[in-house]
């Protein structure tokens, strides 16, 4: 899955959102799971935000006081609104507050209550949470990078040269509609991961993550110190592709923010068409 592999190096060192989608079976989960791998190693202020979080949530492992790993969330689907982004009469901090600065997982995003999904929305722009209760008003960070993975339909076939979709158009509107399009627009990229061939499988293994988590952290360097410009060519680009797709101003600033990422890791000093 070479395909999926990149995706997630440009998701790790520009911090984009990512889904995955595909036939079931065909290593979506498994390349989500890996992202914590690569991500770039969490400076010592980083550290601290992300120990403070888990101590108050009281999830601190026993004889490790400092977090000092990307931390990784993977709610069940069936995590209620509170859950995910935080809440109760505490309130206390949710899946969304615990994956801050790592990798919050949602495993068949499809299938999650579209108010829990819905509820992501503000963190996804801002990085924070606001929990509103009649005392008062909680404030939790939530900066992480989401990561989804879907089917392409409920019976699991679209998609997949080997099966036979069995849904109804019906059937495939109301799954589609379960994200909305303001959710999908905050989503940088979106990749369809197709089944893997049998010489791919037995061919040799891929690049560690150790070697990729260098290359990701380099190129994170450079979108902090000296990010690539974006050239007037690819502007011009950006501009008609706003009329004609239709693009929206936030889908524009996201396809901009993925090509600077890209030409960070490539070492260039300019984003071209």
């Amino acid at each position: 899955q070479e395909r999926g592999r990149r995706a997630l190096e440009l998701a790790a060192a520009g911090r984009h959102n990512l889904l995955l989608a595909g036939p079931p079976g065909t290593g979506k989960t498994m390349l989500a799971r890996r992202l914590p791998g690569v991500l770039p190693r969490l400076t010592l202020e980083q550290a601290l935000e992300v120990t403070r979080i888990h101590s108050v949530a009281g999830l601190l492992p026993p004889g490790r006081p400092l977090v000092d790993r990307p931390p990784f969330r993977a709610p069940h689907h069936t995590a209620s609104t509170a859950a995910v982004v935080g809440g109760g009469p505490g309130p206390r901090p949710g899946e969304a507050s615990l994956a801050h600065h790592g990798v919050l997982l949602l495993d068949e995003l499809a299938e999650f209550q579209r108010p829990a999904l819905e509820a992501l929305r503000q963190p996804l722009e801002e990085g924070t949470i606001a929990i509103a209760r009649a005392a008062g008003q909680a404030v939790f960070p939530a900066r992480f990078v989401l990561v989804g993975t879907m089917n392409l339909c409920p019976c699991g076939g679209r998609g997949d040269p080997a099966a036979e979709c069995s849904c109804s158009p019906q059937r495939l509107a109301a799954y589609r509609d379960k994200l909305s399009r303001a959710l999908l627009d905050r989503i940088d990229i979106v990749i369809h991961v197709p089944r893997a061939r049998a010489g791919e499988l037995a061919g040799n293994a891929g690049e560690r993550s150790e070697s990729v988590q260098e290359r990701v952290e380099a190129g994170a360097e450079r979108l902090r110190t000296e990010p690539p410009r974006l050239g007037q060519s690819a502007a011009e680009l950006l501009d008609r592709a706003v009329d004609t797709l239709p693009l929206s101003a936030r889908g524009r600033a996201r396809v901009a923010r993925v090509a600077v990422t890209i030409a960070a890791l490539a070492g260039d000093g300019e984003v071209g068409t």
